[in-house]
């Protein structure tokens, strides 16, 4: 005996892979296309599942934007991660960017590796200016490590870097002595 009734129905069940990716997606989108043998007569009896993907790369604005929470910027930021120029325009005109769930900011530090800064605590995070400081941050480790390289020493790295970042001198020895 089954357990079934003949009269029971199930649900079906839909399983959606999610590919945080910047890259285009380069693995198989099927079961079969997976396995080792190319038997005809034995791929005709094996089972087959198609997986359903969700890569921001390979998505329109508009198929992203179908999403209601912010898994939309979330995919928008990874989406354009490598484009600089389109990843300005869509912060800069999508207002949603500048009060964004923690959770989702942290989902984008972590996938793309973009080294957000944003205050440490419980609230909402504004990506324009965690972007902005972001950048600020990578500018003066580039001066530092060039300074290091062209052989300036530390007290006048220190100092430079000060004066161009209008950092306090306390300040500047901090961020220099970080990426020394």
């Amino acid at each position: 005996m089954s357990g079934f009734w003949r009269t029971d129905r199930l649900i079906p069940v839909i399983t959606l892979v999610i590919y945080f990716g910047s890259e285009d997606w380069d693995a198989p989108l099927s079961l079969k296309k997976m396995y080792s043998s190319t038997n005809d007569v034995i791929l005709a009896h094996a089972p087959d599942y198609h997986v359903n993907l969700i890569a921001p790369k390979e998505m329109s604005d508009g198929e992203i934007d179908e999403f209601h929470s912010n898994l939309r910027e979330v995919m928008l930021y990874i989406k354009y991660s490598k484009d600089r120029s389109m990843l300005d325009k869509i912060i800069d005109e999508n207002p949603n960017f500048r009060s964004m769930e923690r959770r989702a900011a942290e989902v984008i530090n972590i996938v793309t590796g973009s080294k957000l800064k944003y205050p440490k605590g419980k609230g909402d995070v504004n990506m324009c200016q965690a972007i902005q400081q972001m950048r600020e941050e990578s500018k003066i480790e580039g001066a530092v490590l060039m300074c290091k390289n062209l052989g300036v020493s530390l007290a006048d790295t220190i100092k430079q870097i000060a004066e161009t970042f209008h950092l306090s001198e306390s300040e500047s020895n901090e961020t220099v002595r970080q990426y020394w």
